[in-house]
């Protein structure tokens, strides 16, 4: 049809349809086109945003109690064992250890409700970030394959056979009961060489030989964890990751911190500290770290962290320096800075998945601070020793 059969047909219409009001709607009809191919990609992420609602309301009533400073307090200062098992199971807690639980047996049922918690929190979260929680269940594989390797060490291998809710994926019973019986942590290693840890094992092996010390076999195993906690994050949809990248850029700075922080401490060679780095961080890139391990002692590496977040982290404890509780309290200060940091991060991203993220780190740190409490009362701790060690809340989140 050309313009003039649609003058012909403007014509023959309402009187009040006119050229003008035709060439209206014809604009206000293709701004419209144009508006719903701008917005068309944005649909699944309002929708996922939308399916946040339910869970987040849960995780809100559910809550994480025992990183609230008052209730960590009464649970303290309970009279013995059993008053603080029974809070502790009055409240869903240990609730399928008998009275008589050991500090050991509680410490693995609460690692198993980690785990369990995780998983629940996956299958309640929007599919979009599935990817995320499966890549943390995967750092929880690799908690357990930490625990075998401390076992090991200590010399207590022989309890490995007996505990199969601690088994990493790959565990079979058969490969359990060899672990079982190694005497040396080369013959474990080499044994752990049919599952998917073996390699990175590997790879920390020589250095653990040499210092006599688990951190190496750790690094090894948390580099594989976070080169799958990146590979996942990356293929969350961009609009729906962000708070997930963020919390990955922090945890990152504080794994490279914590490497330096040991390395000036025990005086590694600069050469090799650079092996133990991980890329990514989100103040402290990897050339910002090559820098900072050319610092002679560790009161300058801290110094040469002015101007980040973790600068007032960290300085108060250069007064200190070198006092045996320097490290263990500059490495509690770090984890403290997370769980501050990740809370922001709950406000920040409300709306697309800053609670669940928020929740999940809260978990953690709140089973850490009941196995501590646990521990602590078991051994027959002071107050004032225990609460040292604990991570809690400092803010409604």
């Amino acid at each position: 049809m050309d313009i003039p059969d649609l003058n012909i047909l403007f014509d023959a219409g309402s009187p009040y349809f006119t050229h003008l009001s035709a060439a209206i709607i014809i604009v206000t009809l293709f701004l419209l086109f144009l508006a719903l191919l701008s917005i068309a990609g944005y649909f699944p992420v309002l929708l996922s945003i939308t399916s946040y609602t339910p869970v987040v309301a849960r995780l809100k009533a559910k809550g994480v109690p025992y990183i609230e400073q008052e209730r960590v307090q009464d649970l303290i200062q309970s009279s013995s064992v059993q008053d603080c098992l029974g809070k502790l199971k009055a409240t869903g807690y240990l609730t399928r250890g008998s009275a008589d639980i050991t500090s050991e047996q509680a410490e693995e049922e609460l690692l198993l409700t980690w785990f369990e918690e995780v998983a629940l929190l996956r299958s309640q979260a929007p599919s979009e970030s599935w990817l995320f929680f499966d890549a943390v269940l995967f750092f929880q594989e690799i908690s357990k394959v930490k625990r075998i390797i401390r076992l090991i060490h200590m010399n207590q291998a022989d309890v490995i056979a007996d505990r199969p809710g601690l088994w990493p994926t790959g565990c079979s019973p058969d490969l359990a009961a060899k672990l079982g019986n190694v005497r040396t942590m080369s013959e474990a290693v080499r044994l752990l060489q049919e599952t998917r840890y073996g390699e990175a094992l590997l790879d920390g092996l020589a250095l653990y030989e040499k210092e006599n010390s688990v951190f190496f076999l750790d690094h090894a195993l948390d580099c594989m964890g976070f080169s799958e906690l990146k590979s996942q994050t990356s293929m969350v949809q961009d609009l729906l990751a962000s708070p997930y990248r963020d919390y990955l850029a922090v945890l990152t700075d504080i794994q490279n911190i914590r490497v330096l922080i040991r390395a000036k401490h025990s005086g590694w060679s600069p050469e090799a500290v650079p092996l133990c780095f991980v890329d990514g961080g989100r103040e402290l890139p990897l050339w910002r770290l090559v820098q900072l391990n050319e610092m002679m002692s560790l009161p300058d590496l801290v110094r040469q962290l002015a101007g980040t977040g973790y600068d007032p982290v960290l300085t108060p404890f250069i007064r200190t320096y070198p006092s045996a509780d320097t490290m263990m309290n500059m490495d509690l200060a770090l984890d403290q800075y997370l769980l501050d940091t990740v809370s922001g991060l709950g406000l920040v991203y409300y709306h697309n998945g800053g609670p669940l993220l928020w929740y999940l780190v809260a978990k953690d740190f709140e089973l850490r601070n009941i196995r501590i409490i646990l521990s602590g009362i078991y051994d027959g701790f002071q107050v004032e020793t225990i609460n040292r060690m604990l991570i809690t809340s400092r803010e409604e989140t």
